[in-house]
């Protein structure tokens, strides 16, 4: 759509924005699914993860509500990274599957690469 000239659609606002809200929906649910393997494994997994998993969701939000884009855009690509890096932590101890973090490793990779791809338009 950037590429036709569209930049906004209706009121949902404009193309960097809609992705941007979806990458942060996504950074939500990966750290939900960390605060459930706490609550789920929960004397066994490393007691931070409680912790990591809603300050990782609250600064994306709070970036995406009062950063400006450019900076807002490398929280969220940041929030992933990292996000990823407790994953690969959590593999390591055997929480997750080593096929579940390969899903993960692609959903950032495109996720983080469309942020700024979009981002690198506007």
């Amino acid at each position: 759509m950037l590429y036709s000239g569209i930049d906004a659609v209706g009121s949902l606002g404009s193309i960097s924005e809609i992705v941007a809200v979806y990458a942060l929906i996504i950074i939500s649910f990966i750290a939900g699914l960390h605060l459930g393997t706490y609550l789920f494994y929960n004397t066994k997994t490393p007691k931070p993860l409680f912790i990591i998993s809603n300050i990782v969701a609250a600064v994306a939000w709070i970036s995406l509500l009062f950063a400006n884009p450019t900076n807002a855009t490398l929280i969220l690509v940041s929030a992933f990274i990292y996000l990823l890096g407790v994953d690969y932590l959590l593999k390591q101890e055997m929480f997750i599957s080593p096929s579940y973090f390969v899903t993960r490793l692609i959903v950032t990779t495109v996720s983080a690469g469309s942020l700024l791809f979009v981002s690198s338009l506007s």
